[in-house]
């Protein structure tokens, strides 16, 4: 399968004992950038050239999203949190460690956002019940869409200060009992069935987008496209069902069409990320969205359990507006 590798057992466990020897000397929260470093470099040894060569692949729109099989062997965790909160024991650690090295060999650097989740940089994606609309937000079913779809794209020269969305994410499995999938949808898939006047009326600077509910406050940007295009000469999306909305008629309708479209798919692929699987996404070029958890929840600590991390092209970097003191995290000035 062309977006898929899969680790045999004695490369899962090589990887996680590989890691387990300096993991545990960062903090994957204040020291990020340094964790990933080290990482990058000894995954780069342990992974043969074909496989990096398809990690990669991500980064340079080759493939919209990548699956890796057993990447690592997880000997030990610790129960899934049920309060958005990061784990105090440091069990989890490797696991993000390993996300962090693996996004670096794609060709993205680790960051995240001030007014998201309070600036932490490993998400932790799993039913919640500290508060309402915590609870709400983890367990429904998500529709289609891209990460931090009120972002700017590279391509659209944003002033220092205004939010960029990720280039790309990676989601690691951690726990998965009831098989809950991701899904996924390349847009090459999409484009193929709009039409070119509904094409060229995405393209057009019509729409605005808000923040996702992981923010902690609201801002959006206007007269935006939802699709645009890229430096390679492909083409990107931003795209949120309820984030995205149109500001005349003409844009209605198109994205309306684009809707259709995506509901209609008959590309959906259904990703099941068992313990120690990963799921490179590309956030221009392919949409995502997750199965209802709502009814399978218990709040034992053996609920669904995956870890995400946003990445940005080395490229993008110089154009990101970040703490002086933790410049792994985004401060958005709207």
């Amino acid at each position: 399968m062309q977006n898929e590798i899969v680790f045999s057992s004695r490369q899962g466990r090589k990887v996680w004992n590989t890691l387990n020897s300096v993991a545990h000397n960062y903090d994957q929260e204040d020291t990020p950038l340094e964790l990933e470093s080290v990482a990058h470099d000894i995954l780069k040894m342990i992974i043969d050239d074909t496989v990096l060569k398809k990690i990669s692949a991500v980064s340079d729109n080759k493939i919209s999203y990548l699956v890796i099989r057993n990447f690592l062997s997880i000997q030990s965790l610790p129960f899934t949190p049920i309060d958005n909160a990061s784990p105090d024991t440091p069990g989890w650690r490797i696991p993000a460690s390993a996300l962090l090295g693996l996004l670096r060999l794609s060709g993205h650097s680790a960051r995240s956002f001030l007014d998201e989740m309070n600036g932490r940089l490993c998400h932790m994606v799993m039913p919640a019940k500290n508060n309402e609309k915590s609870f709400n937000r983890s367990t429904k079913k998500l529709g289609f869409h891209t990460e931090v779809v009120n972002g700017y794209f590279m391509e659209e020269d944003p002033m220092p200060g205004n939010p960029i969305s990720p280039d790309a994410f990676g989601l690691l499995g951690l726990r998965n009992p009831d098989s809950i999938a991701t899904t996924v949808i390349p847009l090459e898939s999409v484009l193929k069935s709009l039409t070119p006047k509904v094409i060229e009326s995405l393209m057009k600077p019509q729409f605005s987008a808000i923040s996702q509910s992981s923010f902690d406050r609201e801002f959006s940007i206007n007269n935006i496209s939802v699709l645009k295009k890229l430096h390679d000469g492909g083409m990107g999306l931003r795209y949120s069902n309820s984030k995205v909305t149109a500001n005349n008629l003409e844009a209605a309708k198109a994205l309306q069409a684009l809707a259709d479209t995506i509901n209609r798919s008959e590309n959906i692929t259904q990703v099941v990320l068992h313990p120690g699987d990963v799921l490179l996404l590309n956030n221009r070029t392919c949409i995502h969205g997750r199965d209802a958890i709502a009814g399978t929840q218990k709040f034992d600590g053996m609920d669904r359990w995956l870890i995400r991390i946003y990445g940005y092209k080395l490229a993008s970097l110089s154009m990101l507006k970040t703490l002086p003191n933790k410049k792994h995290i985004i401060t958005v000035d709207m």
